[in-house]
């Protein structure tokens, strides 16, 4: 009787732990959000396909519908009827320490680089160091630092 319990305080031992072992150095999914750098951005995909990225800088943002570059340190997609826009609360897309890098969180690897899809989102780097993220029939993106959204 005793022996079997000590297996199975072991297997439980080994399962309980297994998560622990087996978890990545940089694991990017924090819950059901997912967070990756890439160049000076830090960002996140929450699990309800929201999207969003913080700049270590600030950027300009211009709408087609505005005649002016807007400065912006931030920028998400968090509704379908609302293009990308700012949110104006730096940091909430950045873990404590930093993001892993986007390299090492991809799912895949487009033509031009890496990229990452999760809950119905996509961000993915481009040509000459550009970048974009889509969700929710929205998208923005940033190539020298000028955002299009």
């Amino acid at each position: 009787m005793r022996h079997i319990v000590k297996r199975l305080v072991g297997v439980f031992a080994v399962v309980g732990l297994a998560p622990v072992l087996f978890a990545g150095a940089a694991q990017a999914d924090n819950g059901d959000t997912v967070y990756f750098s890439s160049g000076y951005m830090n960002c996140s995909i929450a699990g309800d396909g929201t999207v969003g990225c913080d700049f270590t800088s600030q950027v300009q943002a211009q709408y087609s519908f505005l005649p002016v570059l807007l400065p912006v340190r931030d920028m998400v997609i968090d509704q379908s009827w609302l293009p990308a826009h700012p949110t104006f609360a730096v940091g909430t897309h950045t873990l404590p320490g930093g993001n892993p890098g986007l390299v090492d969180v991809k799912t895949g690897d487009g033509t031009w680089g890496a990229y990452i899809e999760h809950a119905g989102a996509r961000c993915e780097s481009g040509f000459h160091g550009s970048f974009s993220c889509k969700s929710k029939g929205r998208t923005w993106g940033i190539y020298s630092g000028i955002i299009s959204a």
